[in-house]
């Protein structure tokens, strides 16, 4: 067996030692049921070493069993050895994780170089995810002694990063951690940013600048929720919320007045008295026609038909406009010649149109071009 072998490498008769006795009964190739992963090399390493231990080997990765020379008679079987106990550890890591390891020398070196890229790991974030774990732990549908073996877990998890001690100042800086620990557990989703960076700092920040970083990020949170968004998008995004913001009820703007006609509701580049093209074309109901672009002026949309004194009224004004109107257009170029000129015509146009607006409100709130908004135009 292998544990009843001697470990003098003094010159002996080869015999003594064989891989034949040392591997004699190690069907396992596993040393332990825990796997090594990035987070649990602590009780990994001691179910490692308690394995090892057991069978007489932890001498190889300690480094108390150091190697002959290899003229040596025992070379090849402390080679023998150091490959067997090579063979367990890397069988008792995540694939992913023996990869990387898989061509050391020798099971010392192993284990140095797995030590070096885990064992160093701050521990932090682990106790903290244990200490949460533990506070949020429910018996549910498992026994009772189900539920104390899940407890013990951590439990003894928890002595390997924080072992026992009577030492004040060890003492002081762990209730520390737990005040850090549980004031982290409790801030809301929006810290875990700030959370992990805690966490994951080589030396845990102490309570007070925990909640000096606490304070700073909900200060910076508050500064970045009010602060005005400079890009385009942004400014225009705002403009066109100011835009809307400010219109009135019935679709009107109240710094909006033609300077042509002197009516208000639309400004002078959107007046259909002196841009006739834009006006849109209206049936004998007082509905307008689509022109199969899409445009519906909002006012129109809701606007219900007007009564027949209504209809009587502004039909025959806004016919005689329109052909008065392009009139004009049609023969700007011999105006000149005319008792009557292009400017006192249009003039006396502007007169009339605003004479229709303010001789009545609801009349005038029915007269297309008098009383909408500019997008109405």
């Amino acid at each position: 067996m292998a544990e009843d072998i001697s470990f003098s490498f003094e010159a002996t008769s080869s015999s003594t030692l064989t891989p034949a006795n040392m591997i004699h009964g190690e069907s396992n190739p596993r040393l332990c049921s825990v796997l090594l992963n990035e987070f649990n090399y602590l009780p990994w390493s001691r179910a490692i070493s308690l394995a090892l231990g057991g069978r007489s080997k932890l001498g190889y990765v300690n480094g108390t069993i150091k190697p002959p020379d290899s003229s040596s008679a025992t070379f090849d079987a402390w080679h023998s050895n150091d490959q067997l106990v090579m063979s367990w550890i890397l069988n008792s890591m995540e694939p992913k994780l023996s990869e990387i390891f898989s061509y050391s020398d020798s099971s010392h070196i192993l284990w140095e170089s797995i030590k070096e890229m885990y064992g160093s790991q701050h521990n932090a974030a682990r106790v903290f995810e244990l200490k949460k774990s533990l506070a949020g732990i429910k018996q549910g549908n498992q026994t009772f002694i189900q539920y104390l073996g899940s407890m013990k877990s951590i439990w003894n998890e928890l002595d390997l990063y924080r072992p026992h001690t009577t030492e004040s100042a060890a003492l002081l800086k762990r209730a520390d951690e737990d005040k850090v620990f549980q004031l982290l557990a409790s801030l809301g989703v929006e810290y875990e940013d700030l959370r992990s960076h805690l966490l994951m700092t080589p030396e845990l920040p102490s309570f007070v600048n925990v909640c000096h970083a606490v304070q700073r990020e909900e200060t910076r949170r508050k500064v970045m929720h009010v602060e005005p968004r400079s890009s385009p998008e942004a400014r225009a995004f705002t403009s066109n919320h100011n835009f809307t913001s400010e219109r009135l009820f019935n679709g009107k703007k109240a710094d909006w007045k033609c300077s042509y006609c002197n009516t208000k509701g639309h400004v002078r580049e959107k007046c259909w008295i002196l841009h006739p093209e834009l006006k849109p074309k209206f049936n004998k109901e007082g509905k307008m026609i689509r022109d199969g672009k899409g445009f519906a002026p909002k006012a129109f949309q809701s606007l219900s038909c007007p009564s027949k004194e209504m209809s009587n009224f502004t039909s025959s004004p806004i016919s005689l406009i329109n052909e008065f109107a392009a009139f004009l257009q049609k023969n700007s170029d011999i105006a000149e010649g005319n008792n009557v000129t292009t400017e006192n015509s249009t003039e006396m146009l502007g007169k009339f149109a605003g004479f229709l607006a303010n001789s009545n409100t609801t009349t005038s709130g029915n007269i297309p071009g008098s009383s909408h908004s500019e997008e109405d135009w």
